[in-house]
């Protein structure tokens, strides 16, 4: 029985991991096809790597799209604040034709006070395989953690 389900499992094993790392380089391979089309400021490029009625929202306030044209304009206007570089991808395939990404970015900008800064960007995305068998995004979420607290003031002790 023991046996059994140690062969089992060694299955499951070598199964899945060739698919979750197919699913990780699928993913990453999608975001460095964004990263190259953001760095052209290629709008149309970035509209290919988006379903018809994709969602995306970006960092900043009102930044949310539906339909690639719209998250083609939406990119754009990124394209012109700095350079991005994706540095990390990790994806789970969740079923045949959709994958669910965590990636993070980093982008090269100018901070509020003129100094070069750069920006850590958290992505949690779903992406579908076409009928033509193209990876292409359905929900492209972004967000800009928090930075950390400034450090709590030092009491005099007497």
């Amino acid at each position: 029985m023991l046996r059994r389900l140690a062969v089992t499992m060694l299955m499951v094993l070598a199964f899945a991991t060739p698919a979750m790392a197919d699913a990780t380089e699928d993913a990453h391979a999608l975001g460095e096809a964004f990263g190259k089309a953001l760095a052209d400021c290629d709008q149309s490029g970035i509209e290919l790597l988006y379903e018809g009625d994709a969602v995306a929202i970006f960092p900043g306030l009102g930044d949310e799209a539906k339909g690639k044209e719209a998250i083609g304009k939406m990119a754009i206007a990124i394209c012109k604040s700095g350079t991005n570089k994706q540095v990390s991808s990790d994806a789970r395939s969740v079923g045949g034709d959709y994958i669910m990404n965590v990636g993070r970015w980093e982008q090269a900008t100018t901070g509020p006070d003129g100094k070069p800064a750069t920006l850590i960007i958290r992505t949690t995305e779903l992406l579908h395989k076409g009928a033509d068998g193209k990876w292409r995004y359905l929900v492209d979420h972004a967000s800009i953690g928090l930075p950390p607290p400034p450090p709590a003031p030092k009491v005099a002790t007497r």
